[in-house]
């Protein structure tokens, strides 16, 4: 039998499940969850069901305007009729000045742009069994490396071909945009003088010893419900062997869990979180600049780096538009505007990186980690893998492995 409390744990738990099979694959929620002590998770009596259901009622509020958004397609239009349709993760108001740059080229050309949720934008992909959008431009590295190796892609020679990492790019056909950093973001005044920590080793060493500032206080991506998020540990427990003790010292002190970088880093700089690790880089350098309290640092020890990755696919309608204006974004003037003005460090090897964005150690290309564009991201796309990595995630944030 079941106690009082128990049983009311059980329900709700059962409850929420239902709620989350609801939500729709890849859509984020930007509150957190924060891992209890113990690993027990309970509200007791009406009163708790009242809180969970006045939070999920709000959240699928959110989710519906979310939805009625991402559905209406930002338009640019132009005197002629050539058009461009654009499937991209950005957000648009973010990339607006590259886009505006190009369409100033083209006053002829209408620009269509949809902003979609990293699976929805792979799903619309493959399930669209006509023609397709003229550019496809993602976040999500692996996926967008799956829909490439599958045939999706054609194949496009850049003007500046020559002028990007062999890294980024992949059989003519995939091409990284941008270079952004994982970084760690904290709460200067919380910090009040202490030394930062800029390795693994020495954020493992804090939270093992500021338990008054790091209890509760500490965010990283749920990688649960993010597959940026997931995609990140994966790579960490490659590139670390200490990664799960990291993990395990998260658990400890009570890790709040967010399914996208921007709540992290808005708990940041409000003071609400002191630290927040695998952060976007691009996006806390961008806010930093308006958040006096808001701190950005590039781990020393290796820094990883994603990319927003670009193809034409092979069912564009207008696959000259694709091209001409993904030879645009990956040109010295497109990459320099990707970097000033939007805050996507640049890939193209011949534009100098906006030391603005990274004040406090800088962006040099010596040290970072990128993830290449190539079939090495299928690894992170096996089921079996990925489970094995959730299962070892929540191992350690509930206890020793």
């Amino acid at each position: 039998m079941l106690d009082k409390q128990s049983s009311h744990s059980l329900r709700l738990a059962r409850f929420c499940q239902v709620f989350d099979s609801l939500l729709p694959l890849g859509f984020c929620l930007s509150s957190a969850v924060r891992l209890p002590a113990g690993g027990r998770f309970w509200e007791e009596g009406v009163v708790g069901y009242l809180r969970c259901l006045g939070t999920i009622l709000s959240a699928l509020t959110c989710l519906f305007c979310a939805r009625l958004t991402a559905a209406e397609p930002f338009l640019l239009a132009g005197s002629g009729e050539d058009q461009l349709v654009v499937y991209s993760t950005a957000d648009y108001i973010a990339v607006e000045p590259v886009l505006r740059a190009y369409k100033a080229q083209r006053p002829d050309l209408t620009l269509i742009y949809h902003e979609l949720l990293t699976q929805e934008l792979h799903a619309r992909v493959l399930d669209e069994t006509g023609q397709t959008a003229d550019v496809v431009w993602s976040s999500a590295m692996d996926l967008q490396m799956k829909l490439v190796h599958d045939g999706y892609a054609r194949r496009f020679m850049p003007a500046a071909r020559g002028q990007l990492p062999d890294w980024s790019h992949w059989r003519d056909e995939a091409y990284a945009v941008s270079v952004e950093p994982a970084v760690i973001v904290y709460n200067r005044s919380l910090f009040d003088g202490a030394t930062v920590p800029s390795t693994r080793e020495a954020l493992l060493a804090w939270l093992q010893s500021e338990g008054d500032v790091a209890f509760q206080r500490i965010g990283t991506y749920d990688i649960e419900r993010s597959g940026f998020g997931l995609l990140l540990a994966a790579r960490d427990a490659d590139q670390s062997r200490d990664f799960w003790t990291l993990v395990q010292a998260f658990g400890a002190n009570q890790v709040e869990l967010y399914s996208s970088s921007s709540g992290m880093i808005e708990r940041v700089a409000k003071g609400e979180l002191a630290l927040a690790y695998n952060v976007i880089g691009s996006y806390a350098a961008q806010r930093a600049q308006t958040a006096e309290a808001l701190g950005v640092v590039l781990p020393q020890d290796y820094t990883l780096v994603v990319s927003r990755v670009a193809f034409i696919p092979a069912a564009a309608a207008h696959p000259e538009q694709g091209e001409d204006f993904l030879n645009f974004l990956l040109s010295l003037e497109g990459q320099t505007i990707l970097n000033d003005d939007v805050g996507f460090p640049a890939v193209h090897e011949d534009v100098d990186w906006n030391s603005t964005l990274f004040p406090e150690n800088g962006l040099t290309r010596g040290y970072l980690e990128p993830m290449g564009v190539d079939t090495r991201l299928l690894i992170y796309l096996d089921q079996a893998r990925r489970e094995n990595v959730i299962r070892l995630w929540r191992q350690a944030l509930g206890g020793p492995l």
